[in-house]
C-alpha cells in the first residue's frame, strides 16, 4: 500500500510571499512513480485482483511541492463594505508550461482566516499530480457584518430591525441564525459568501496571469477546477448551477469560469437550503440566462455510508449525484463505516478513532485515502488534460477493484 502523503509545512506568516520549495524536503512521492509508456499500456489491460496496488491511477509527471503564497483578495459585497479572504496559492515546482488550477473551499459554518491550513491533503495531492492549487480561507461576519447582510438581503422575517443574532444569541447549534417568531433559525451565512469569494478569487487571478504580473505564463485559467469539502462542497454545487434558498429565494449564483468541479461530503436536498429542484437543475434552468450551464460541466462527488455529522447523512448527501443531470457525472461510494465525514477532507483522524473504537485494522483509513486520491487525480487529468488514459480509468471498474469491492464506482 502507497504510504499517505504527508502534510505540508506552511508559512504561517500572512502575507508571507514566495516561499523556497525545501520545506516539503523528505516527503514521499504521494503515489509511485510518473507513468510510462509500459504503465499506460498496463492500465489500459486494467488491474488484477491479485495485484489491487495496480489498479490506482498514476498521474503522467509527478512534481515537488514548489513556492507559496498568500494573498489578500478584496471585493465590495451586497452590503457595500469591502470584504477580504485571503488565499494561498502553492505550485508545483519545475512546471515548465501554464497549469490547470484547482480552488478549494473548506468546509464548515464558522470560517477561517487563514489560507494555509485550507486543503492541506488534498493541496499536496493535487500540487503533486501538477496542478497549481489556490486554497480559500473564506472569512467569518462579525455581528455587524453579519447584520448587515441580513439587511442588505432584506431577510428580517418581521422580527424587526434586531432580527439577526449572532452565535452567543443562537440555540440553534451554535452558528450565526435569524430571529423567527421570537426564536432562532439556523443560517450559515457563509452559504452566500463562498460563491461570491470565488468569483471574486477568479477575477483576482485573471489580473495575477495577465502581461506583466506575477502569474504569467504559470496558470491556464481555462482550466480550472473547482472543489471543495462538507460546506464547501456546497459552494461547488452552487458554482456549478444548483440554486440555493437564501432569505426566501432561489439564488443563482453560478460563474461559467470552472470546467469541472469536486465534491467531497455534499449537501442534499433539504439540507442548508438545498431542495430537489435545485440539484435536478430545473430551479437553474427557470432562472438561468444561459440554461446549458446547469449541472451540465463535469463533476465528482466523493462520499460514503460513515460520512454522517449532526447535520447531514450519508445517503441524502449522494442523492446531490442521484438527482442530477446525467453526463460526465461520477461518484465514488465507499461502502465502509470507517470513512468518516473528514476522510473525504483527506485526513484520517476520525478513521482512526472509529476503528480504535468499533475495531478494525488502522491501515484501512490509508487505504481509503489512495481510493480518493486514483479517482480525484484520474478526473483532473480527464478534464483538464484530455488524458485518454485517465478517461479510460474513468470508465473502468478498477476503482471498485482497487478497493476491493469496498466502494462502488458511479457514472451518470
Amino acid at each position: 500500500m502507497p504510504d499517505r502523503l504527508l502534510l505540508l509545512t506552511f508559512c504561517v506568516a500572512l502575507g508571507c510571499g514566495d516561499v523556497d520549495g525545501s520545506r516539503d524536503a523528505g516527503l514521499d512521492d504521494g503515489g509511485g512513480v510518473a507513468r510510462d509508456a509500459a504503465m499506460d499500456a498496463a492500465m489500459r489491460e486494467g488491474c488484477r485482483a491479485d495485484d489491487l496496488e495496480a489498479c490506482a491511477f498514476v498521474p503522467t509527471e509527478r512534481f515537488d511541492v514548489g513556492a507559496m503564497m498568500t494573498r489578500q483578495v478584496s471585493y465590495e459585497d451586497v452590503t457595500g463594505e469591502t470584504r477580504v479572504v485571503q488565499v494561498e496559492i502553492r505550485r508545483p515546482r519545475g512546471a515548465t508550461e501554464p497549469t490547470p488550477v484547482v480552488l478549494w473551499s473548506h468546509g464548515g459554518a464558522s470560517g477561517k482566516r487563514d489560507a494555509t491550513t485550507v486543503g492541506t491533503g488534498w493541496g499536496e495531492v493535487f500540487v503533486r499530480a501538477g496542478y497549481t492549487f489556490v486554497a480559500i480561507a473564506h472569512t467569518p461576519r462579525d455581528r455587524a457584518a453579519f447584520d448587515a447582510l441580513c439587511v442588505a438581503l432584506d431577510w428580517t422575517d418581521g422580527c424587526g430591525g434586531d432580527a439577526c443574532v449572532d452565535a452567543s444569541e443562537c440555540s440553534a447549534g451554535g452558528e450565526s441564525g435569524i430571529c423567527v417568531d421570537g426564536g432562532c433559525r439556523y443560517w450559515k451565512h457563509l452559504s452566500w459568501d463562498r460563491p461570491h469569494d470565488v468569483r471574486a478569487v477568479l477575477d483576482h487571478l485573471e489580473v495575477a496571469a495577465s502581461a506583466g504580473m506575477p502569474l504569467e505564463g504559470s496558470i491556464d485559467l481555462s482550466r480550472v477546477i473547482y472543489a471543495g469539502h462538507s460546506a464547501g462542497a456546497g459552494a461547488t454545487m452552487m458554482v456549478a448551477g444548483a440554486t440555493r434558498q437564501i432569505a426566501g429565494e432561489d439564488m443563482l449564483l453560478l460563474d461559467p469560469r470552472p470546467v469541472a468541479f469536486l465534491s467531497a461530503s455534499p449537501q442534499g436536498p433539504g439540507d442548508d437550503g438545498f431542495t430537489e429542484a435545485s440539484l435536478t437543475g430545473e430551479a437553474c434552468r427557470a432562472l438561468a440566462t444561459d440554461p446549458g450551464l446547469c449541472l451540465t460541466r463535469p463533476h465528482l462527488t466523493l462520499t460514503g455510508v460513515g460520512d454522517d455529522t449532526s447535520d447531514h447523512v450519508a445517503e441524502n448527501r449522494r442523492l446531490s449525484f442521484d438527482l442530477a443531470p446525467s453526463g460526465d457525472r461520477h461518484l465514488l461510494w465507499i461502502e465502509e463505516e470507517a470513512a468518516r465525514h473528514t476522510t473525504f477532507e483527506y485526513g484520517t483522524e476520525a478513521c482512526e478513532r472509529h476503528v480504535r473504537d468499533e475495531g478494525g485494522d488502522a491501515a484501512r483509513c490509508e487505504a481509503y485515502l489512495v481510493w480518493l486520491r486514483s479517482v480525484a487525480v484520474a478526473f483532473a487529468q480527464a478534464v483538464a488534460r484530455d488524458d485518454e488514459v485517465a478517461r479510460a480509468y474513468l470508465s473502468s471498474d478498477d476503482p471498485e477493484r482497487l478497493a476491493g469491492g469496498a466502494a462502488s464506482w458511479e457514472h451518470r
